[in-house]
């Protein structure tokens, strides 16, 4: 997958991106995974079978002129509540530039343009208000808030809860 937006280039990850990718990774992570590359093996290998309905896909955010990453973006399957959701992470100095609203305004579209859904959601916790307003400006509508089990912790944990419907 390759999308272009006023600034940015989301597309699939390489192992040419590992160096970068693991900035975006948190220490959960990278020991939820066994390594970092590891992780991002996992995430090249399932764009063979591009399906976010039983699994997920996530791509890499880059400037459109610079060509420099900027974060990640994906859909897939909420652990918890088995639906589709969007979500992303940014590298600290990327944020406040809006890179955030412009991926998930494209693949949202993405997603519901190529895949038999009838909607996507997000989730945010509840004191991160700057990712509620990614959402919220991306065209997400709050639902409400559920607590939802983090899968990776195995910790609940009260989110915001929002649904973008085509």
């Amino acid at each position: 997958m390759k999308r272009l937006t006023r600034r940015l280039v989301i597309r699939n990850l390489s192992e040419a991106d590992y160096p970068e990718f693991e900035q975006v990774l948190n220490d959960v992570q990278k020991s939820a995974f066994g390594s970092g590359k590891q992780f991002l093996n996992w995430v090249i290998s399932q764009y063979d079978t591009m399906d976010i309905t039983n699994g997920l896909l996530c791509f890499g955010i880059f400037e459109r002129q610079t060509k420099k990453f900027v974060g990640t973006i994906g859909v897939g399957d909420h652990d918890d509540l088995h639906e589709p959701e969007i979500f992303y992470h940014l590298l600290p100095e990327q944020r406040g530039n809006g890179y955030a609203t412009e991926a998930a305004k494209e693949v949202t579209i993405w997603a519901l343009e190529n895949y038999n859904l009838d909607y996507l959601i997000g989730t945010a916790a509840v004191d991160n208000v700057k990712s509620q307003h990614v959402l919220e400006r991306s065209g997400y509508r709050f639902v409400g808030v559920r607590s939802l089990l983090v899968h990776i912790t195995n910790e609940r944990c009260d989110f915001k809860y929002y649904r973008y419907y085509k």
